[in-house]
């Protein structure tokens, strides 16, 4: 089913565009920069633990709070491993918090942010995160808002408890951006696949932006099971309310 993931992989020569190193990236030494404002839809830098001169270019999927009352984030399991320290992109201000659990599985991961560095919000462009909500369901139209595409809209085409198939519009970078249905969280982008028309199976290019309308359809997982599957694991993020 999955074709990739939509992490986006970057050089630091491709991302930066002022001479910045990783320890200005992903210092946690920075406490006199002011807090980062981020919430779902928002882009964010995790480091790549097995190549130190690259980095994943992500999508927060929500940020809040989880039952021991850390502030933590969700975004796409694929993005990094547990103990990568994360950056907000917009500002490329690094030591805001680290990966601390994930599925590879279930392909979530749990951010535990400084809440000394970070400001959490409810809204990111046109989206508004004020709950969660059930899977959709065949028809449904949802939203979602992602760091590469920006906020898109489009059908669902298959729907499961665990995952649904729909035409936002998703690229490389969108990992982990959240899906709505108005205000309430139904899941989260991980992976573009191939349009099944019957037996055939079609690979179609990925989405460019808002107005394409020839591209990829969108994997996306549920937060419902994200959530339930965080909460079996039982550590940072069980529990998990949006901000």
């Amino acid at each position: 089913m999955f074709v990739t993931g939509r992490a986006r992989m970057l050089s630091w020569a491709a991302i930066a565009v002022t001479a910045l190193s990783t320890s200005v990236l992903f210092s946690g030494t920075a406490a006199a920069a002011p807090p980062v404002t981020l919430g779902g839809g928002s882009g964010i830098y995790v480091e790549q633990l097995d190549n130190p001169s690259s980095t994943a270019d992500c999508t927060l999927t929500s940020i809040g709070y989880d039952r021991d009352g850390k502030l933590v984030g969700i975004t796409a399991g694929h993005c990094g491993e547990v103990g990568a320290r994360i950056a907000a992109e917009y500002t490329r201000s690094g030591g805001i918090g680290v990966i601390s659990e994930k599925s590879a599985g279930n392909d979530w991961a749990v951010i535990v942010f400084d809440p000394s560095r970070v400001n959490p919000t409810k809204r990111v462009a046109q989206s508004v995160i004020n709950s969660v909500g059930g899977p959709p369901v065949v028809g449904d139209i949802p939203c979602k808002n992602g760091r590469t595409t920006g906020y898109t809209c489009g059908p669902v085409w298959e729907a499961t408890p665990n995952w649904f198939r729909s035409q936002v519009c998703a690229n490389h970078g969108d990992s982990g951006a959240p899906v709505i249905l108005g205000d309430r969280l139904v899941g989260m982008v991980v992976a573009g696949t191939d349009f099944d028309a019957g037996p055939v199976s079609i690979e179609l290019p990925g989405c460019k932006g808002a107005g394409d309308l020839i591209h990829q359809p969108e994997l996306s997982t549920t937060i419902s099971m994200v959530l339930a599957d965080i909460d079996r694991h039982g550590a940072a993020g069980a529990g998990f309310r949006p901000f």
